[in-house]
């Protein structure tokens, strides 16, 4: 009896207790790890760029445009009295600057800035995805684990049970039927290690997706609160403000009321000033070398243009009153979801709080039927029987644990607070 309940110790001390030389890693560091292994964020953070070379381009579409071309060439002429030869000679040098392109240039750098705050904006929202995706299947891990060391105390458990009334049975104690149920018990619990155990394995294969090696860890890592001791109404208002992908869709109407100037550009005045210097050369004894400057101003007024420019506005108009739309429903999907998650986080804490209080009660059954068995008023299939449904309850409670923290952990997605 006594070596039974040493492996039911050891056992539970491996689930309380971490060796010292068990690898685990905290959120934070997770999420770093993350980052440096995602591809899908390499990617992203890679094309960011893109957008920086944009912004310049832009800024570049008003640059003066300096011009220098020439020519030299030979001619003959021959009439019935003389003969000439020519080595004609031109280079001209011409700069031209636009002064005003009915503000296309000034929008088209507001724009080009937008769109590149947007993109950050929607990488912003990518990293925290992929990081709630890493954080979900370490904490899953860690449940799963747990359940297997409890799930494995109570098959030892049953091993002893199923041994002990084998030989009842053999000594015609207990009927086929019992023994039979005991058996069918034990291969429950043995099937849903073995279910277990396959479980662990493919959501370690899904964590080497996210870190080059896997922690060994059961136990939780340290809660990352992040500081949300916010009322309801604090914590939506801190979402709008913060949540990358609503902050993109504010962006985005930004972005359309700037295209909407840009094609409006096209209606109204252009002004250019170019300026100009040429230098021509002849050898011919009648002409030497001459000289031009010149300084041109031009201005050019659209007095009828298609319907063209009028449907791309009338377009535009469209897609922000859609967009603005999608921007109010993911607004109130936002605010609907933070109240969710709020209204499950404050539910699992209450429930946690009743099953730990449960807890001790099923601690102080395995204590009563301990001290019963040894004066002799319960048998040890008693202690048995407490013990399964006390590791039960444990991975009630492991359960309970892991939708709290990926609950928490969606808020602060959800908040725009995961990574702050």
């Amino acid at each position: 009896m006594d070596h039974i309940f040493k492996k039911i110790v050891v056992v539970m001390l491996l689930i309380i207790m971490k060796p010292e030389n068990t690898y685990s890693i905290s959120i934070n560091e997770l999420m770093i790890i993350t980052s440096e292994n995602s591809l899908i964020i390499q990617a992203d953070f890679e094309y960011l760029k893109k957008f920086q070379n944009d912004i310049a381009l832009a800024k570049k579409n008003n640059d003066p445009s300096i011009t220098l071309s020439g020519f030299v060439g030979a001619k003959y002429q021959e009439t019935d009295s003389t003969e000439s030869s020519f080595n004609p000679r031109n280079i001209n040098l011409s700069i031209s600057k636009n002064l005003f392109d009915g503000y296309k240039t000034k929008y088209s750098i507001i724009q080009a800035n937008d769109l590149s705050l947007q993109a950050n904006f929607l990488f912003e929202a990518l990293k925290q995805n992929v990081y709630l995706e890493a954080i979900n299947s370490y904490l899953d891990l860690i449940h799963l684990r747990q359940s297997y060391d409890l799930t494995e105390q109570s098959l030892i458990l049953l091993k002893n049970n199923l041994d002990f009334k084998s030989q009842q049975y053999d000594l015609a104690d207990i009927s086929d039927i019992e023994l039979q149920k005991v058996k069918l018990e034990y291969s429950k619990y043995d099937f849903n290690l073995k279910k277990i155990q396959i479980s662990i394995s493919d959501q370690e294969d899904l964590i080497l997706t996210y870190m080059n090696s896997v922690p060994d860890t059961n136990r939780y890592p340290e809660f990352l609160d992040r500081n949300l001791d916010l009322s309801p109404e604090a914590l939506i208002e801190y979402a709008l403000n913060n949540n990358p992908s609503i902050k993109s869709s504010q962006i985005y109407l930004k972005i359309l009321e700037h295209t909407k100037m840009i094609e409006r550009s096209a209606n109204l005045p252009k002004v250019d000033l170019e300026a100009g210097f040429s230098r021509n050369w002849d050898t011919t004894d009648s002409a030497g070398q001459a000289d031009e400057y010149s300084i041109t101003g031009s201005i050019s007024i659209p007095l009828y243009e298609s319907e063209e420019v009028n449907i791309k506005e009338s377009n535009i108009d469209l897609d922000i009153i859609r967009n603005d739309k999608i921007l109010k429903d993911q607004i109130n999907n936002l605010k609907r979801e933070i109240n969710n998650l709020l209204d499950q986080i404050e539910l699992l804490n209450t429930e946690y709080e009743i099953e730990n209080n449960q807890k001790e009660i099923y601690e102080k059954d395995i204590e009563i039927k301990k001290e019963s068995y040894k004066v002799g008023l319960s048998s040890k299939l008693d202690i048995y029987d407490s013990q399964i449904k006390y590791n039960e309850h444990l991975i009630r409670m492991a359960e309970i644990m892991n939708e709290k923290q990926k609950a928490h952990y969606l808020l602060l997605n959800k908040i725009g607070k995961l990574t702050q």
